[in-house]
């Protein structure tokens, strides 16, 4: 009797756990499904996911651009019927090959656009990597297309003399297949050795490769393997790139910037660090805990190139948010772009839109660059010129000691240059997918039918706080304190947080 209770026991819970066994395989099965689903639904609708969320601010003055981008229609437009039928033999492969660069791309992180699951042996972040034994490192690949040929852009350095081949080892799927590239170099006006390079693969109208290596001649062992990033939905109107930091040891500048641009409408940061001291760390770490800073560590390999490579990192920056970031702006830490007319710069853009659409003759010509031009703020008001200004502005003593203890130049050296420098030192607004190269101030070279525009200077002025002369012609200029009441308490809560 005992026996038997004892089988019909055992001879239930195997029951129930064949059962559970066959509950879970269909859940499974069901899940892979639905992701697969997702996937397919992603690739072909990123673009009217990403001007779904664009905020409706923006709608009316921009819809022309994001129905023009050619790397944004190329990525996410259906094939035609024809295109189709001509691909009927390699569909399998081609949604193999689209399914697994788009479940890497979601493994991206939205707040350091990295990879954190990648294929075997990519790196789950950027760095620089040697090409064979050449004098040429990579750093960042991205998926383009320019004149309506798809093509993976490669940037990387390398000496401008060193003439060679290139050659592009393709990866997607389990298949790797090698083309001859193309190479190009990014203007340098201090002539150093060294150069950033583009490097192009151009591609096929069906390929989208998800790891790209190079080689200088065709049958060398790779040495390096980059990911591929494609441009993505759109999450945001305004991410700051800043300039790489080397030996940089200011906290209460960077902290003073990070908040006075966050006001002004500045969603996310992009940040270069090759060399920081511990209190600049100590200020990195917490806005990377907040999400709104990404941090890419920048130990660049060699010298004799142009302030450790800033116009590689700009452009790195200016890529990745292809898509993304409605707009970028470039800028110094020391550099506030503040309107003078508006409270932020969305009101701002808004206004420059419209007076471009007024003014464009050309209704095929796109605004791609806002310049904005640059003076020095280097001096503090003296005591009568500081009681003028009290009888404007609403400044305590309390107000007055932080302007002091913390360096808040922003707010105190209110006294700049008379004249603006031409031609040189301003800074932009850039959409992205509307530029090829960027420089330090402005764009180097923009794609086709794209316009620039210099903003006037009763508008918006780059407030840069920099020691440059001793002149004494210096005009007064309080606009900065208007946004004083909603920038000083973010200021002193985050210092006070950090204990700096």
């Amino acid at each position: 009797m005992y026996l038997r209770n004892t089988c019909r026991i055992i001879f239930q819970y195997r029951y129930n756990a064949v059962l559970l066994l066959l509950v879970s395989t269909v859940i499974l099965v069901h899940y892979n499904y639905s992701k697969l689903v997702f996937v397919q639904y992603v690739l072909r609708n990123t673009a009217t996911i990403g001007n779904n969320e664009t905020s409706t601010s923006f709608h009316s003055s921009t819809s022309s651009w994001s129905e023009s981008s050619s790397v944004w229609k190329t990525w996410t437009s259906p094939l035609t019927d024809s295109q189709s039928q001509k691909n009927d033999t390699n569909s399998t492969l081609n949604a193999f090959i689209k399914t697994t660069t788009v479940l890497n791309l979601l493994k991206i992180s939205s707040d350091n656009q990295r990879v954190t699951v990648g294929p075997k042996g990519i790196p789950d972040k950027p760095r620089f990597q040697k090409v064979n034994d050449h004098d040429a490192w990579l750093f960042s690949a991205f998926f383009d297309n320019f004149n309506n040929t798809d093509l993976i852009r490669v940037f990387g350095i390398q000496p401008l003399l060193l003439n060679t081949s290139v050659f592009c080892h393709l990866v997607e799927g389990t298949s790797t297949y090698v083309i001859e590239g193309t190479k190009k170099d990014l203007f340098d006006w201090h002539r150093n050795r060294r150069r950033v390079f583009s490097y192009e693969c151009l591609l096929n109208e069906t390929s989208r490769p998800h790891n790209v290596s190079l080689t200088f001649n065709e049958t060398d062992t790779p040495t390096n393997n980059l990911l591929v990033l494609y441009p993505q939905a759109l999450q945001r109107n305004f991410t700051v790139c800043y300039s790489m930091l080397y030996n940089y040891n200011t906290p209460y500048q960077l902290v003073q910037n990070v908040e006075f641009n966050r006001v002004l409408g500045a969603e996310h940061f992009f940040l270069y660090r090759e060399s920081v001291s511990s209190a600049v760390d100590t200020v990195l770490k917490h806005y990377q805990r907040q999400g709104f800073l990404t941090v890419i560590e920048w130990p660049i390999p060699v010298g004799e190139i142009h302030y450790h490579g800033q116009i590689l990192s700009l452009n790195d920056c200016v890529y990745r948010n292809r898509g993304v970031s409605r707009y970028v702006v470039i800028q110094d830490t020391d550099e506030f772009i503040i309107p003078h007319q508006n409270d932020n710069w969305t009101e701002l853009m808004e206004v420059l839109n419209k007076e471009f659409e007024l003014s464009n003759k050309s209704q095929s010509e796109q605004l791609g660059t806002y310049i904005v031009q640059s003076t020095f703020y280097q001096q503090s008001p003296n005591s009568s010129e500081w009681a003028d200004i009290t009888g404007n502005f609403s400044i305590s003593d309390e107000e007055f000691k932080m302007f002091k203890k913390f360096s808040l130049t922003v707010f105190s050296n209110l006294k700049r240059l008379k004249t603006f420098f031409v031609g040189g030192r301003q800074k932009s607004f850039v959409r992205p997918e509307t530029v090829l190269f960027n420089d330090i101030h402005t764009p180097d070279k923009n794609r086709p039918c794209i316009a620039n525009v210099t903003v006037s200077t009763d508008v918006a002025v780059v407030h840069h706080h920099r020691r440059w002369t001793s002149s004494a012609d210096y005009n007064l200029d309080t606009t900065s304190l208007k946004f004083k009441d909603r920038v000083l308490p973010l200021i002193n809560e985050t210092i006070l947080l950090l204990t700096l």
